[in-house]
């Protein structure tokens, strides 16, 4: 008996390391959304022999003889870039990883790889449905315009089903503590108003869609009334500036000025200075000096007497007529 159960352990080594060909995918179908990235998991195995030389994945939308032939979504012969790009390996995960995918990509893919001893394709494949992330505003009270105080709810809408995935709201980038695919507003405030986005994620793929809120206010609102404010400030501010600035002009330009006229002061005190003064007798012309030296001579001849002894004739009155007469006239 402990013969046979060595030999049954032994047995069973063997064949697990003898694999067969074999390609696995998820058992549901995945679902993605448009524009975004979806990562397609697969594994594969062979018998350990053989060595993988090439690795295929085609789209049975374009591929219609069981991935016998090409056309390939990727290739690992080929060096072409395109949106399918293969994360795998060549040992056992042949991932592979799409971006920015379309409508056009929904559809079955299938994996095929080539060893130095055979080749394989996994068969069925797997089916990628392509969709689009909404956000649709649900009005529950209120009609027209959004109000304060109006209900509503905010709801993220994938057109696929998938068991894991989650939903994540945020508003300017700030993450909100809530989850589920609805976000629901009891009475809405214009502090509410904003961009609020929807991520939708899975362990395979994830997407996100934003929407943006308005909420009108009572005349105006608060925004309204510090953004006045801020001009206002704004506004007073540059006129203190520009006030500031003519009153520093003006009196640098007086600080000039007066600098020059104390220049000039003190220059014209050096040229009095410098100046002899002159005296206080009037400065008398050739004319004056003329008149002067007659009167003075006149004087001296009027003051002149007569020698002793002599009669005055008439030659001599008629010269002192004429020297009183030149006095009188000066």
């Amino acid at each position: 008996m402990k013969t046979l159960y060595f030999f049954l352990l032994t047995l069973c080594g063997v064949l697990t390391q003898d694999r067969e060909f074999g390609v696995k995918y998820p058992d549901k179908p995945i679902c993605a959304v448009r524009r975004f990235s979806v990562s397609i998991p697969c594994s594969y195995s062979y018998p350990q022999k053989h060595q993988v030389e090439q690795k295929l994945w085609c789209s049975m939308n374009s591929n219609t003889d069981v991935c016998l032939n090409p056309p390939y979504v990727y290739n690992s012969s080929s060096n072409t870039k395109s949106d399918f790009e293969f994360t795998g390996d060549d040992k056992s995960d042949c991932t592979l990883l799409i971006h920015n995918v379309q409508f056009s990509y929904s559809g079955e893919y299938r994996f095929r790889f080539i060893t130095n001893g055979d080749r394989f394709t996994g068969k069925p494949g797997v089916t990628l449905q392509v969709t689009d992330l909404k956000v649709s505003l649900i009005r529950l009270s209120g009609n027209g315009t959004l109000k304060q105080g109006d209900s509503l709810n905010l709801r993220c809408d994938v057109n696929c089903t998938h068991t894991s995935s989650q939903f994540v709201w945020s508003k300017m980038n700030q993450s909100l503590n809530t989850s589920g695919p609805v976000l629901h507003f009891p009475a809405v405030t214009v502090r509410d108003s904003g961009k609020y986005t929807c991520t939708w994620k899975t362990n395979k793929t994830s997407g996100s869609e934003t929407y943006e809120l308005l909420v009108e206010g009572d005349g105006l609102d608060q925004w309204a009334i510090w953004s006045i404010i801020l001009v206002i400030i704004l506004i007073l501010v540059i006129v203190a500036a520009v006030i500031y600035y003519r009153k520093r002009v003006e009196a640098q330009e007086k600080n000039s000025g007066n600098g020059a006229e104390k220049a000039k002061d003190a220059e014209n005190t050096h040229d009095k200075q410098s100046k002899p003064q002159l005296s206080s007798v009037p400065p008398l012309d050739v004319e004056t000096l003329h008149e002067e030296e007659v009167t003075y001579a006149t004087v001296c001849v009027k003051d002149k007497k007569p020698a002793q002894g002599r009669d005055y004739t008439g030659k001599q009155k008629e010269d002192d007529s004429v020297i009183y007469s030149t006095v009188i006239n000066t």
